[in-house]
């Protein structure tokens, strides 16, 4: 049988599966800090820390997606009506395949005291969700039966590591540090490195590596981690991320002061930053804190926060300056339902008397909240 086919008829291109990881490997793909930088860059916004109140929650709670990331324990103890149990390590595909992030007004994550909770919200607004938030102090904050996380964390520790203003000699390493602030361009080339991907594949594989972490690798107790900068004030670098004047009355031995919604920039000092070690962060009661070592941890860096701030280890001198209220006076008796079971009754937070299960303890009290922002 002869052939049908001619000089005037053109065969079917073969097509050919495009290899788009050897092309981003080809050429130089735009760092994450760049990205971010480009697009809101929300660490220094004024939009940042992204925190709500306990009071928020009581009265906007029934519109918004409630996740409460502590342990099942915990929650079946008691929880805010209506919140959802998930782990943190499934944070992301609960918000993607089972409750969609963008069908609610915000999406509050809820731990114990705030802490947790800071730096999942920090990831998971790296990670494109721009509505999520934190419950300033967690359970802790929401009702008197689970404050006693609170009333632990914050005191007066370590005396012999802070450095407070009658310091001649650190007053002038201070003045040296503030005269190092000035940048002429930005070497990008002082970023952590990171793999060649394409960005939003990058950061969701980021962010689900960083919620999969233990706690220790992202969250340090004070009991942690004073010990170690004793032994070796250079063990981490030290960030008081504050303003200047609060830096100045006092501080951890050895920390950079970096001013909130600045110098983490990546056209201010973001670059300052060493790689090769790890970066302690600290604000005023740790939940600024968190969100910004989320974003140092997204970036490549390996970033801790240090739990409650400086609220963890010179809590009476805050006090004192009027910097910070009584713990007491954050501690609320807002009502919580017991049980393993998500429940959403219309009635618990605003007629409590009319509870709809006799699991559902009860609590009236309601005390006013002092800020936990570090800016």
């Amino acid at each position: 049988m002869s052939s049908c086919s001619n000089k005037l008829t053109k065969s079917e291109p073969v097509g050919k599966e495009a290899n788009f990881e050897d092309l981003i490997r080809q050429v130089q793909p735009k760092t994450l800090a760049e990205i971010y930088y480009e697009h809101g860059n929300f660490i220094n916004s004024q939009q940042f820390p992204p925190i709500v109140r306990a009071t928020d929650v009581l009265e906007n709670g029934r519109d918004w997606l409630l996740i409460d990331i502590r342990s099942p324990e915990a929650y079946e103890a008691g929880h805010i009506n209506g919140a959802y149990n998930v782990p943190k390590e499934k944070v992301l595909d609960f918000l993607t395949n089972q409750q969609k992030a963008a069908a609610y007004p915000k999406v509050v994550f809820i731990c114990y005291s705030g802490q947790m909770a800071s730096y999942v919200t920090g990831i998971t607004r790296y990670a494109g969700f721009d509505n999520t938030y934190v419950m300033l102090y967690g359970m802790g904050g929401w009702n008197s039966q689970f404050s006693s996380v609170l009333k632990k964390g914050f005191g007066d520790r370590y005396p012999e590591m802070i450095v407070k203003a009658s310091d001649k000699e650190e007053a002038i390493t201070t003045e040296k540090h503030n005269e190092e602030v000035v940048h002429k361009g930005i070497d990008l080339s002082k970023l952590p490195q990171l793999p060649k991907k394409l960005p939003s594949l990058l950061m969701k594989e980021r962010a689900q590596t960083l919620l999969a972490q233990k706690r220790p690798e992202f969250l340090l107790k004070a009991d942690e981690f004073f010990p170690e900068i004793k032994k070796d004030i250079n063990s981490y670098y030290t960030i008081c991320y504050l303003p200047q004047p609060k830096y100045y009355v006092a501080h951890i031995k050895g920390a950079h002061q970096f001013t909130p919604r600045k110098d983490l920039s990546l056209d201010a000092r973001l670059t300052d930053i060493p790689t090769d070690k790890p970066v302690t962060i600290y604000c005023k009661t740790g939940h600024t804190g968190g969100n910004a070592t989320a974003y140092l941890n997204m970036l490549g860096y390996k970033a801790h926060n240090l739990m409650f701030g400086s609220g963890s280890f010179m809590y009476s001198l805050w006090k004192e300056k009027e910097w910070m209220g009584d713990i007491n006076n954050v501690i609320n008796d807002f009502p919580v339902i017991e049980g393993k079971k998500r429940t959403n009754n219309k009635v618990i937070a605003l007629t409590p008397k009319k509870t709809a299960t006799p699991k559902t303890p009860i609590k009236k009290r309601k005390k006013k909240e002092v800020s936990g922002g570090c800016g």
